[in-house]
C-alpha cells in the first residue's frame, strides 16, 4: 500500500504506520465507506473528520462505527485520516 510507504519514507515507526493502515481500514469497514479517497475528493474528508469530531447531528453515512463511544478512540481514528489526507496531498 502506497499510504504505509509514504508513512515509512516520513520516517513513521513501524507500530503507527500498522496503526494508522488499521484505523484507516476500521473507518471505511466501519462506516460502509468504499473509497475514503471517495471521500477525500468530495470534500477533502471534511464531513468525515466532523463526524468523528462529534460535530454532525445526523450520521451522514449508512452505519456507526462500532466502538464504545470514547472521545479517545474518535480522535485515534480522526488522526489516522489527517494523515492520510496528508499523504493524499503529498
Amino acid at each position: 500500500m502506497e499510504f504505509r510507504k509514504w508513512l515509512s519514507d516520513s520516517k513513521v515507526s513501524r507500530k503507527m504506520q500498522s496503526d494508522f493502515v488499521s484505523r484507516v481500514k476500521r473507518i471505511e469497514r466501519g462506516l460502509e465507506i468504499f473509497d475514503i479517497d471517495e471521500e477525500y475528493k468530495k470534500d477533502k474528508c471534511e464531513q468525515l473528520l466532523k463526524y468523528l469530531s462529534g460535530g454532525c447531528k445526523e450520521n451522514p453515512y449508512e452505519r456507526n462505527l462500532e466502538l464504545s463511544g470514547t472521545s479517545k478512540q474518535y480522535s485515534v481514528l480522526k488522526y489516522a485520516v489527517k494523515k492520510y489526507i496528508c499523504f493524499l496531498e503529498h
